[in-house]
This record gives C-alpha cells, structure tokens and sequence, in this order.
C-alpha cells in the first residue's frame, strides 16, 4: 500500500506540467483559429502578433501581406500611431530622472517660444501633458497633427503653429486626449537634449532595448522596411500613398515591429538600465480615482492594466501589460478607416479573454451604413438633378419662384455641407478626410451634386427668363 501511495504521488507530480503544457498547445490554437476568424471578418490584409508572459515569448504570429505583396515578419515596421505616446512618456521620465526635467516645472521652462492664452493663474506643466489635461482641446490638437511638413525642424514648425492656442479648460482641470500634448513633450525632449527627437530615442531607448527595426523618422523607417498600408473604403482594403507626419513621432509616428515592441513591453513588466524601478513604477502606476489617463498609457476603468491603442490612415495597432500577471501583447495591423477603429480593441479582448481562460465574445459585424447611406443619397440625387434638368429645359413656361428657390438651396447646401458635417461629427475636415477617404469623397460629390444644380437651376431660370 505505502508502495503504491509513493507510486501515485509521484504520478501526480509529473501531472501538472504536462497538463500545463496541453492547456498552453490548446491555447495558442484557440488564439490561432481565433485571428483566422478575425481578420477574414475584417479583411486585415497584414497583421503581426506576440505575446509575452513571464518575459518570454508564448505566441508569435503573423498573417498576409505588405502593400508591396510581400509577407509580413516578425521584424516588420508598421506605424504604431499612439503607441507612440508610451514610448514618448518613457524619455520624458529618463530626462526626469537625469535632473533635466521637473514633471511640475511649467513647460516654458523647457520650450519658452510657445505660448497660450488662459484666464487661469495655473501654468501648464510637464505632468499636464503626459496626463492629457494641459486644458488644450483636442480639435486644437487636431489642426496641428497628422500634416505634411517638412523634414529638417517638423516639430519646431507645429509648435509654431501651435502657440498662441486658447485653452478650453484650467490646466490640470480635466482630462481630453489630444495628440498636441504629445507634440510639446517632443520639443521639450528636443530642446532638453540637444538631440532630435529621433536621435535620442535610437540612441537612449532604441538601441539599448535592441529594437533593431524601429525608427522615429521617415528616412530611417524606410531603411528599417517600412511599406506604407492599406486605406479602407467600405471596408476593402486599398493600397495608401503613405502618408508620413515629420513632427509626428512624438505622438503617431514612429515606425517599429512587434517583436520590437514585445521588447518594450518586456522593460514595461521587468524593467532594467534605461530608467530607476521607481521612475518605472510612476509610468505603471493607475491615475487617481475617476482619470483613465496616466503617464503615456490608458488604463483599463475595470481591471486597471495599462493599455494603449494607435492609428494613422493606414496602420491600426494596440498593446497591453498586466503586472500582476506578467503578461503582455502587441498587435499590429495595416489598414484602418476610423469607422472601423473598434476592430483591433475586439481582437484583442478576445485574445485577453482566450489568455485567461475563457472563450472570447462573438465579433461584432462592422457596419457600413454611413458609406452606403452617403453612397445612396449621391446615386439617387445624381438621378434627380439629371431628371429635373431635363424638365425645366422642356418647360416653355416656368413659374419663376420654385426654380429660383431650388437654386438657392442646393447653393447653400453646397456651401454647407462640410461645415455642417463637421459640427455634427465634431471633428475637423481634414481628419475625416485624412482618417475616412470614402466618407470624404462621397460629401466631396454630394457638394459638386449641389452647386450643380444650384448653378444649372439659376442659369436656365434665367435664360428662360431672357426669351419669355
């Protein structure tokens, strides 16, 4: 009997990492079948995987294609868009800990060319801006960002721009994520260090995390491989111009691949030489009840786990760590339209969910009803100008005041109806145009659609009006 107890106890012994080991296959398969399901749901053409869990690597994935036709790797540069933000806050907290920067200093102590306007007695702080509650406003922010400029002195020019800004709320007052505070924190960083936004980070973060593949400027990302991606309309993936923002880095622009940012997020979980594990702590800490917003990172209003999502027009990405957990993901993604920015956030709850056990919820079916809606009106008012053309050519006689009315409205609809689509989305044109091509040029045809008809309608009136 005592033989057979030491027998089974033995066998017990052996049990648990056997088992562990076929829950860890069954795992990444359930993970596997899972993005299958998602990005043929979504038509992602290219998207890349890792997940770390006691600073290892669990799962590694990649799926489809560049713009270029070529497969996606481990190694390749995506734009990161806002996880850019995280990467940003990590230098201004290495700056922190050189004595270079105070987080409660006013921000002219570091960039004194910038100016704003405020009724408030507070000064915007460095702590203001990685919080996201300077008290600039994020359409503000929206004017300045995601811009064509040039490539020597980005950041400095849309600062400039930037400067002489009206603050919509006190600073430190309320929270409003806006990508201009991350703008300044780049040319605090610049003229802190002496050093380009991108020479500090290849030097101070880049290299000594051994991101090999990442890069805070065009010209380098382009080397590192970066292809641009993929705009969507009406959900279908088309090839981008690639758009690059040259003051962008600090907030959207940076150029890295997920197993480059598995290595940030490892320093995240463990850290190491770059930054003291207090400092570190401060990046990781939940903001105080109520915020959502720490020092570069969203965190989870349930769990409290820091996350962080990013877009440009052509690239959708998000990343996570759970320190109590010690795991971490990245995901990223090469085509976005902002009507399908949840997207990567359901894939990647389902990845958490699937991680911790659980089976994850079913897909929402993205809708395209804005885009058929806006398709639709244009089809049938194309039809109708076309028709009521036609009819007032072949009236001999008109009754002035109904041709003369439906003139000036289409006119005025013309002239309206940017200025009211923006006010309803509350957003600036430019980011609609930027961030949804396809809505963008349906409203551009729905515009020409009125003016013609405004313009034809007063010219035949008038014409009309000459022979009768």
């Amino acid at each position: 009997m005592k033989k057979a107890i030491i027998f089974l106890g033995s066998l017990l012994l052996l049990l648990p990492p056997f088992s562990a080991s076929a829950k860890t296959e069954d795992t990444k398969q359930k993970i596997t079948n899972f993005m299958d399901e998602s990005l043929d749901m979504y038509n992602i053409p290219g998207t890349s995987l890792v997940i770390l869990e006691n600073g290892e690597t669990i799962y590694q994935n990649q799926w489809g294609v560049l713009s270029d036709g070529s497969n996606v790797t481990a190694d390749t540069p995506f734009l990161i868009g806002s996880l850019s933000k995280p990467i940003t806050s990590l230098s201004i907290m290495m700056l922190v800990e050189d004595g270079k920067i105070k987080l409660d200093e006013p921000i002219q102590s570091y960039i004194p060319s910038f100016t704003y306007q405020t009724d408030s007695s507070k000064q915007i702080t460095v702590l203001h801006l990685l919080e996201q509650t300077s008290g600039i406003s994020e359409i503000e922010g929206l004017k300045v960002t995601d811009k064509d400029r040039p490539k020597e002195g980005g950041i400095t020019q849309a600062i400039k721009e930037l400067s002489g800004v009206a603050l919509s709320h006190e600073p430190g007052e309320a929270y409003e994520y806006n990508s201009a505070n991350y703008l300044l924190l780049g040319a605090i960083v610049e003229n802190v260090s002496n050093q380009t936004f991108s020479d500090f980070l290849n030097t101070n973060i880049f290299t000594p995390l051994g991101m090999e593949n990442s890069a805070a400027d065009y010209e380098s990302a382009v080397e590192k491989g970066y292809i641009p991606g993929f705009e969507s309309w009406f959900g279908k993936p088309v090839v981008s111009d690639g758009f690059y923002d040259h003051a962008g880095a600090p907030y959207g622009y940076i150029a890295s691949s997920s197993n480059d940012l598995a290595k940030f997020l490892k320093f995240m979980l463990e850290g190491g030489d770059l930054l003291s594990e207090q400092n570190l702590e401060l990046l990781k800490t939940p903001p105080v009840e109520g915020k959502t917003y720490g020092y570069g990172w969203h965190f989870s209003k349930t769990e409290h786990y820091p996350f962080h999502g990013g877009a440009t027009s052509d690239f959708r990405a998000q990343m996570f760590f759970i320190p109590e957990e010690n795991i971490a993901a990245v995901l990223l993604t090469n085509k976005y339209n902002f009507i399908e920015d949840a997207q990567v956030s359901h894939i990647m709850n389902g990845i958490r969910s699937i991680l911790s056990g659980k089976g994850p919820d079913e897909l929402p079916v993205q809708s395209y009803s804005i885009q058929w809606s806006l398709l639709g009106i244009t089809l049938l008012l194309a039809i109708l100008t076309i028709i009521y053309f036609f009819s007032l050519r072949r009236k001999k006689v008109l009754n002035k005041k109904i041709p003369l009315t439906v003139g000036i409205i289409s006119l005025l609809l013309a002239v309206g109806l940017i200025p009211l689509f923006v006010y309803v989305i509350g957003t600036p044109w430019k980011s609609i145009s930027f961030f949804a091509p396809d809505i963008a040029l349906l409203i551009y045809c729905l515009v020409v659609i009125f003016a013609l008809n405004g313009i034809m309608t007063l010219i035949i009136t008038i014409l009309k009006k000459k022979i009768t």
